[in-house]
């Protein structure tokens, strides 16, 4: 697991598998955590760090969007609240990939909301609000005392995911994370990044539906397809194949 340092309060732990992640915010000796890492092995050093090492307790378990890669952490953490959009299940029974150990790490969560929430923890306030996008369930997080954006996997590298939702969606859901105007963003896989991810995966969003097939002509010039971006390339080629052909 990689730590990610972003203020004395404030920090990312990066998993093993797929580089899906947790945010940890501290608040003395309690934590509240953005999303639960893809994997038990990833969730339990979580876990040991923050219980054994830190002496924190976690106290909310805010799920940016209910697959299966980012709640192993739920079932280890039982006297948190868990926090989730109202189609939680939608989404969890829409998920195409997984294994069955993945899928085990489902838990009902303990609060739903709708439209939008603000909770303040700590010196932060966390603002969160339904964006549509990756999944219908996608809600994202405005951290103004940090200039920080949670975006789940609404941008994935610098791409958009289209097998779960439709570009117009997407469209929209980009439009609402830039005009929030935040310098960093932090997706559900790796670290925090700079902001112009979200204007890279809407470039690459209308290359991709006007036609483009090639990876590095759907990326705005210098920005260089990954391994990991080169795998959601080829799915959402496929999903976007009959139209395309």
């Amino acid at each position: 697991m990689q730590i990610e340092q972003l203020a004395p309060d404030l920090f990312v732990a990066i998993g093993e598998a797929y580089h899906a992640n947790s945010t940890v915010f501290l608040k003395g000796d309690e934590a509240l955590l953005v999303d639960g890492m893809g994997s038990i092995a990833d969730a339990t050093e979580l876990r040991r760090l923050l219980e054994d090492e830190m002496g924190k307790q976690v106290r909310f378990i805010i799920s940016t969007h209910y697959f299966s890669d980012h709640l192993a952490a739920l079932r280890l953490f039982p006297r948190a609240e868990i926090v989730a959009h109202e189609l939680y299940a939608q989404t969890f029974r829409s998920e195409r990939y997984r294994t069955d150990e993945e899928a085990a790490h489902f838990v009902e969560p303990t609060m739903v909301i709708g439209d939008r929430m603000r909770m303040k923890w700590g010196r932060f306030t966390l603002d969160l609000f339904h964006n549509p996008g990756h999944t219908m369930s996608n809600l994202a997080i405005d951290v103004p005392e940090a200039d920080l954006l949670f975006v789940g996997d609404t941008v994935v590298g610098n791409l958009v995911y289209l097998a779960y939702s439709a570009p117009e969606l997407f469209a929209i859901a980009l439009d609402r994370l830039e005009r929030r105007r935040r310098a960093r963003i932090v997706a559900s896989h790796g670290g925090a990044r700079s902001s112009a991810a979200i204007g890279h995966a809407r470039h690459y969003l209308g290359r991709l539906t006007a036609g483009e097939v090639k990876l590095e002509s759907c990326l705005p010039e210098g920005v260089v397809g990954t391994d990991f971006e080169r795998i959601f390339h080829e799915r959402n080629l496929e999903t976007l194949r009959p139209q395309l052909s």
